[in-house]
Parts: structure tokens; C-alpha cells; sequence
């Protein structure tokens, strides 16, 4: 198959919203603070140099403060699609039908940390694997990758989903043995696995703001960017270190082990005996 081929036939699909809890209207704000560049069109402007570039959508959902969204695709010639608020996969799955793709790339609008070169490598590996679905999970936290085949994505209405499936898009394929699932990861530093770049509380939006003036002053971005940041000045890390990342869980139980994780971290000990307790 020829490069412009299999570029058309992949599709970037970013999930976006105006609306959060910790954050309203994060994915318009401006990085670095006080810039002109919104985070999502950082994502977009890093999309735009991969070898697989073949066409970005913006999916988010009718709720009428995503009207901001439309006029900002618009007004960027971006493609934005419209859907339901929790049900993030149909607006997947309708975009899928509308067009003739076999790979998706699924992003979010908060992670303006993007190394390219990387994401390339997981695309071609998914590709080489014919796997349904390849993640990656020793970067950053906003800086991993999910690649999935689009007919896997099509035919998941054929099965019993639950609310949480619908959310969350890969949920169903991450969880279910029938589907071929690969992992691609780079050699790397390993202590960058456990910073945090995405951006969800205002402390997140110091730390990438940060990261992203260094990038423009040294002409770095990615994950050279990040390592230049670490070895040069480690303590902008130290801002968002006691964030809580949400993720999805498998059962209960697991989800029970993440709480007391977390109450250890804030010394509740009386907190974690009563759980420990409730498990056994």
C-alpha cells in the first residue's frame, strides 16, 4: 500500500469538551499562559506532522457550551462532529460509518504533549501486528497512545455493552480476550512514566505551560522536551505530583485497592484498615 493510501485511511479522532469539574473550558485555554495557542490546537498543530496524517475530527457532544468548539474548528477548518454527552462511542462509531478509514487514533483534548515520532512507531507497529487495538503505557501520564482497528470499533453495538463501555470507547476491547491487543513501547527513561502531563487541575496547566515555554525557547518538543525539563529543572514536576488521574476499572475490587493506594498516600491509616478490612 502506498504512503498516501494508508494516510487517508487514517483517521485522528480527538475527544473534546468545555465542560469539567476541575477545569472549565481548559481545552480553549491558552499554552503557554498568556499565549495565543489553545491546548487543542497544540494537539492539532503535532497531528499534523505525523507520517500517517489523514484527517483530524474533533468528536464532542451537542451540550450547547461545545458551541465554542464548533466555532473554533470552524474557524480553523477543522472537522467537528457532534454527538451524545456520555455515549462517546457512538459519536465514534458515526464518524466511522460516515467515512472510509481502517485505523483510528484516539486522543484527547487535554494532553498538548504529543511526541510524534512515537505515536509513528506505535501506528506502524499496530499496523505490522494487525492487531484491533495497541496502546502504549510506559510514557507520561496524557502522553500514551491508543490505536484501534476502525471495524473493531464498528461492530461493538453487535455486543452487550454497559454505560461505562459507551464512555470510555476502549473499554470493552481493553477487557475482552476475543480481540488481538498489543502493546507498543519505546525504550525510555523510566522515571518518565510517572509524571503527569495532562491537564486537569490548574496545577497541571503550570507544569505543561512550563514545559512548553522551555520547548519554544530550545526548539524541543515531545519526548526530548520532557527529558530536557527532568534533567534540567526536575522540581516543575513536584506541582502536580498529588493529582488523582481518573481511570476506568475493571471491578470493584481493583478499583477498592486504588482508594487505599491513594488514602496511604495522605496517611488515613484508620481509612485503609476499614477497607482492608471490608476486603477480606
Amino acid at each position: 500500500m502506498e504512503d498516501g493510501q494508508q494516510n487517508k485511511k487514517v483517521v485522528f479522532i480527538i475527544q473534546a469538551r468545555m465542560q469539567s469539574s476541575r477545569l472549565p473550558g481548559k481545552v480553549l485555554m491558552p499554552l503557554p499562559l498568556w499565549g495565543a495557542k489553545p491546548i487543542l490546537m497544540w494537539v492539532i498543530e503535532e497531528l499534523r506532522k505525523s507520517k500517517h496524517y489523514g484527517e483530524i475530527v474533533i468528536a464532542t457532544s451537542k451540550n450547547k457550551e461545545n458551541d465554542l468548539l464548533k466555532d473554533f474548528c470552524i474557524k480553523n477548518e477543522i472537522t467537528c462532529f457532534r454527538g451524545e454527552e456520555d455515549d462517546v462511542l457512538s459519536r465514534f462509531i458515526t464518524i466511522l460509518r460516515d467515512a472510509d478509514y481502517n485505523t483510528v487514533v484516539r486522543l484527547t483534548a487535554d494532553n498538548p504533549i504529543i511526541d510524534i515520532n512515537t505515536l509513528d512507531e506505535t501506528i506502524n507497529f499496530h499496523l505490522l501486528e494487525e492487531n484491533d487495538y495497541t496502546g502504549t503505557d510506559t510514557m507520561p501520564t496524557g502522553m500514551n497512545f491508543e490505536v484501534i482497528k476502525a471495524q473493531s470499533l464498528l461492530k461493538m453495538p453487535d455486543h452487550v455493552l454497559t454505560e461505562n463501555d459507551r464512555e470510555h470507547v476502549t473499554l470493552f476491547i481493553r477487557n475482552n480476550q476475543k480481540y488481538k491487543k498489543g502493546v507498543f513501547n519505546p525504550v525510555l527513561n523510566k522515571s518518565l512514566k510517572n509524571l503527569r502531563l495532562t491537564v486537569d487541575y490548574a496545577s497541571d496547566l503550570l507544569v505543561t505551560s512550563s514545559l512548553l515555554q522551555f520547548g519554544e525557547r530550545y526548539g524541543l518538543r515531545g519526548l526530548e522536551l520532557v527529558q530536557a525539563v527532568l534533567t534540567d529543572a526536575p522540581y516543575i514536576f513536584e506541582a502536580n505530583t498529588n493529582n488523582i488521574q481518573k481511570r476506568q476499572f475493571k471491578d470493584a475490587k481493583n478499583e477498592l485497592d486504588f482508594a487505599i493506594q491513594i488514602l496511604k498516600k495522605y496517611d488515613l491509616h484508620r481509612s485503609v484498615s476499614l477497607l482492608e478490612k471490608h476486603k477480606e
